[in-house]
C-alpha cells in the first residue's frame, strides 16, 4: 500500500477513536450515568458523599480514550502538511494538543483515583478537586485544557484543503477552536455559568460539532484510501 494510503487510514482510524471517546465521555455517557447513579448539583461535601458511586467515574475513564484519539488525530493529520504555511501551524497543533493531554489527563486522573479516596476519608479537600463542584480547580483545568485543544484544532485546520468536504472540515475545526478558546477565556470571569443551562448547551453543542467534524473526516479519508491513496 502506498504511504499516502497508510496515512489516510491512520487519519480515518483516529477519527473513529475520537468519535468513540466523545460517546464514552460526552453527553451520551453523562446522560447514561445520570440514569444509573446521578449526582445532584453541588451543595456540600456531605451531600456529595451520600450520592457518590464509582460508576460516576465512567465518563472520566472514557475521557482518556478521547485524549488518545485527539493526540492520534493531530499527529496523523500533521502528515498532510506540505508547505511551511501548513507545517508551522501543524507543529503548533502538536504542542497545543500535548498541553491539552497533560491538563485533562491530570484532571481525569484526579477524578478517577483521588476523589474516591477523599470521599472515603470524608476529606474537605474533595470540594477543591471534584468536577461536581463548578468552583473547584478541576474546572479550571478542564476549561483551559479544552482551550488548548481548541488552539490545536484551529492550527491543524490549515492542512485540510482541496475538496468541498475538506473545506468544510477546515471550517468546522476552526469553529471548534473558536468556541473552545472562548469558553476558556470566559472562565477568567467566573465559572458559575457552567452549572446552568448555558453550560449544558455549550457542552452539548461543542461535542456535537466535533462529532460531525470527525464523521466527515472519517468518510473523506476512508474514501481516499479506497481510491488508492489519491
Amino acid at each position: 500500500m502506498p504511504h499516502t494510503g497508510i496515512m489516510y487510514r491512520l487519519i480515518a482510524i483516529s477519527a473513529v477513536i475520537v468519535i468513540a471517546g466523545i460517546i464514552l465521555s460526552g453527553p451520551p455517557a453523562v446522560y447514561f450515568i445520570s440514569l444509573i447513579e446521578s449526582q445532584p448539583e453541588w451543595v456540600d461535601l456531605e451531600t456529595f458523599q451520600e450520592s457518590y458511586h464509582p460508576v460516576q467515574n465512567l465518563a472520566w475513564a472514557g475521557g482518556f480514550l478521547f485524549i488518545l484519539g485527539m493526540a492520534f488525530f493531530i499527529s496523523s493529520a500533521y502528515q498532510l502538511a506540505v508547505s511551511p504555511s501548513q507545517k508551522v501551524p501543524g507543529l503548533l497543533a502538536i504542542v497545543f494538543v500535548t498541553v491539552f493531554a497533560v491538563l485533562i489527563g491530570v484532571n481525569y486522573a484526579l477524578q478517577i483515583a483521588w476523589i474516591p479516596v477523599l470521599a472515603g476519608q470524608k476529606n474537605e479537600a474533595l470540594s477543591l478537586v471534584t468536577m461536581s463542584n463548578t468552583q473547584s480547580v478541576a474546572w479550571v483545568l478542564e476549561m483551559f485544557g479544552y482551550g488548548f485543544l481548541g488552539l490545536s484544532t484551529w492550527c491543524i485546520s490549515m492542512v485540510f484543503w482541496g475538496s468541498k468536504r475538506m473545506n468544510w472540515i477546515r471550517y468546522l475545526l476552526i469553529a471548534y477552536g473558536v468556541i473552545s478558546v472562548a469558553g476558556a477565556a470566559t472562565t477568567i470571569g467566573g465559572v458559575s455559568w457552567l452549572s446552568k443551562a448555558t453550560g449544558t448547551i455549550a457542552f452539548t453543542g461543542q461535542n456535537v460539532l466535533l462529532l460531525i467534524t470527525m464523521v466527515l473526516i472519517y468518510h473523506e479519508f476512508r474514501k481516499r484510501r479506497i481510491k488508492g491513496g489519491r
